[in-house]
């Protein structure tokens, strides 16, 4: 395109739709606006009442109702919209292909005298048609079919620039490694493509079990797609389908028929033998395909290796293919923002894990100590230092309702990170489960813990509709596990949270040795800092007490002990701040049996409990918090329940009188095995 400093680009695009045309659509103008083209929506028809659907708002993209008409512009239309644009416009037109047989659908519904004639409109020239014998037309076309459609119809191929499309980013991250685990033996489809002809392969095979893909929100398919082995689909696909690509990357093997971009081999590229004529006589043939796929899964999956990986690099080709198609490079460097606390902790981990992984912008941090103070003072950050997205790591400390206003008046994409529960209550740690909501202005444990949050007079009600806004703002919010995730959305159940477990950016050892479940006195290590809300108390009663029975168990603080609350420390070996990349070193050195976790409130994560399941050390925890669900699943440890008057403290005790039995530290060196069933990254 020929752009100039002046240039705007309009992005036409159906009012208020929501469906995988109009995503690329904002994609797109997402992806313009960060090359720092000035872009611009232009919802059709200008009469609708709603225009921007809610599932878009989170690109933040400026719309408008009038095109400038001038030759330094550019009008992008998507193919289904070709119909309501003149010919004889002064701006630069692109016809963007994002289907072929949708617009060759709705052109044929409008000239049905073309019906006859062009029955086999993609394998022969078509009669006259406006849009494809356009001089003043630029092609882009999103599949390798649209492109051999439109050479077959006689568009120059000077006149034709691929621009494709990308699957959401955050779900091909969620989807980078196959599980093949817990899968069924499940062929899944769906019933809104091809079902007459799926419909005969069921009644040939009606032992095989057959799911369609239908009355699920996107979270609950990728979740179903997760516990299949087959995807089958005998649709005419108009283009690169979204549900096909979805089902390889959630580790699908994938069946398909010839029709529309399945015939060639660049849109859907997997092996010959997995495509078929949707033929009567093939239908033997794809059933067998189909068991051959179910008895092998585990082979058969790997199949699929080369297809997944050039899903994964659609968005970086995207991005590439728009700045070609336009004529534009990076027109400034993108530099990525990110907020967060001066408090340490496992959100400060979390920043310096993410600080190391590569990024294709610049990186700046921002404290609250060097925030911006107002809207201007942010627009003028912003602009000076060419931020192009904004990543929340954490609000504390920041001048809260001000901060999370300007950044939605930014208009720039923003992520936030879910690392306690901030987003709730001040009383971050959730310690309460959220129990007294209803009765915060007099309940007197919410009074005196705002009192201590130098928030007395908060208005709930009005702390948490600033934050629903800003959520729902967000291009991606994400958790730490799908607990915290459950926590939030009880509050915001409107909000999409995406579940993305922590991965230690470190080497971490097992170095657990059978001996320490047999050593006469018992070693169980606290791990972490020492404080009220990481269960201090339940570990200095534990202490009174053992001294008190005379049993023979050592207890070791590996952290610092932060001293909020008063206990019984005598006899308790406190080791003191600890060198992370050595945490299986200095477990070892302990010679620990266990290690306590006994949060005394629910954790998104927990850090700690993941260096001790990986370094192979059973661990003893309390029934509430996403390590307490991580235990449970790897059985690596024991989940100690907080469901009584005393809080668990004499069920925690029954377990460790136990421990010291034969039976129990035979029980120690089972959980020890089990910490295998742990992987670095998983829930």
């Amino acid at each position: 395109m020929n752009l100039t400093e002046t240039s705007k680009v309009y992005i036409m695009c159906p009012a208020y739709a929501y469906s995988g045309g109009p995503t690329l659509l904002h994609q797109l103008g997402a992806r313009l606006l960060a090359d720092g083209v000035d872009a611009a929506m232009y919802y059709w028809p200008l009469t609708a009442e709603k225009k921007v659907h809610p599932g878009y708002k989170k690109y933040n993209l400026p719309y408008t109702d009038a095109i400038d008409d001038c030759p330094d512009n550019v009008l992008i239309i998507p193919e289904t919209l070709c119909g309501f644009v003149p010919q004889s416009l002064k701006i630069q037109r692109v016809l963007w292909w994002l289907s072929v047989d949708n617009w060759w659908k709705l052109t044929n519904e409008f000239l049905q005298y073309y019906e006859e004639q062009a029955k086999a409109f993609d394998t022969e020239p078509l009669p006259n048609v406006w849009a494809l014998n356009d001089a003043g037309l630029t092609h882009w076309v999103q599949s390798e079919y649209a492109q051999r459609f439109l050479r077959l119809n006689g568009v120059p191929a000077e006149k034709i620039l691929p621009v494709g499309d990308y699957l959401d980013e955050a779900f091909l991250l969620r989807n980078e490694t196959v599980t093949k685990e817990n899968r069924q033996d499940v062929v899944a489809f769906n019933p809104r493509k091809g079902l007459d002809f799926t419909r005969k392969l069921m009644e040939y095979a009606p032992d095989i079990s057959w799911r369609p893909v239908q009355d699920m929100t996107p979270e609950q398919v990728e979740e179903f797609l997760h516990t299949a082995k087959v995807y089958v689909d005998f649709g005419n696909h108009p283009g690169k389908d979204r549900i096909p690509r979805e089902a390889v990357m959630a580790g699908c093997c994938l069946i398909t028929g010839r029709r529309g971009a399945a015939a060639n081999e660049v849109d859907i590229p997997i092996d010959e033998d997995l495509k078929f004529e949707d033929t009567e006589e093939n239908i033997p043939r794809i059933v067998a395909k189909i068991r051959e796929l179910l008895s092998n899964y585990e082979q058969e999956a790997d199949r699929y290796a080369a297809y997944r990986q050039k899903i994964m690099q659609e968005p970086a080709v995207f991005c590439q293919q728009v700045r070609a198609a336009m004529g534009v490079g990076a027109s400034r460097e993108e530099t990525e923002l990110i907020l967060s606390h001066e408090c340490g902790g496992g959100t400060e981990v979390f920043l310096q894990d993410y600080l190391q992984q590569e990024s294709a912008a610049k990186q700046i941090v921002m404290r609250p100590s060097n925030a911006p103070r107002s809207l201007a003072e942010w627009q003028t950050f912003v602009h000076r230092h060419h931020i192009t997205q904004i990543t929340v790591n954490h609000l504390f400390g920041f001048s809260l309702f001000e901060t999370m206003a300007s950044i939605r008046k930014l208009g720039i994409p923003y992520t936030f990170y879910v690392h306690d529960y901030l987003c709730i209550c001040p009383n971050w740690s959730l310690d309460c489960q959220a129990a007294y909501c209803q009765n915060y202005r007099s309940q007197p444990y919410c009074q005196g813990m705002l009192k201590a949050l130098s928030v007395p007079n908060l208005d709930l009600d009005l702390f948490r509709r600033n934050f629903r806004e800003f959520l729902a703002g967000a291009a991606e919010v994400i958790a730490p596990s799908a607990y915290a995730a459950q926590v939030v959305n009880q509050f915001y159940p409107e909000v999409k949270i995406t579940s993305r477990p922590h991965k230690l950016q470190r080497n971490i050892e097992q170095t657990f040795q059978p001996q320490f479940a047999h050593t006469p006195e018992l070693t169980l290590t606290f791990l972490g800092n020492l404080c009220a809300q990481k269960g201090a108390r339940y570990l200095f009663q534990l202490n009174s007490w053992l001294k008190r029975r005379g049993l023979p168990v050592k207890l070791v603080v590996m952290g610092e002990d932060i001293q909020d609350i008063d206990g019984d420390r005598e006899g308790i070996l406190f080791t003191g701040k600890y060198d992370c990349e050595n945490v299986s070193g200095l477990l070892v050195q302990q010679q620990t049996a266990a290690v306590l976790i006994p949060s005394a409130f629910p954790e998104t994560y927990c850090y700690t409990a993941s260096e001790a399941i990986l370094s192979g050390y059973p661990v003893i925890t309390m029934n509430w918090g996403a390590q307490a669900l991580r235990v449970q699943r790897a059985d690596c440890g024991w989940v100690v329940s907080r469901d009584t008057p005393d809080r668990g403290q004499l069920a925690l005790q029954r377990l460790v009188r136990h421990l010291l039995t034969p039976a129990g530290r035979q029980d120690i060196l089972q959980k020890a095995a089990n910490t295998k069933n742990f992987r670095n990254g998983m829930e």
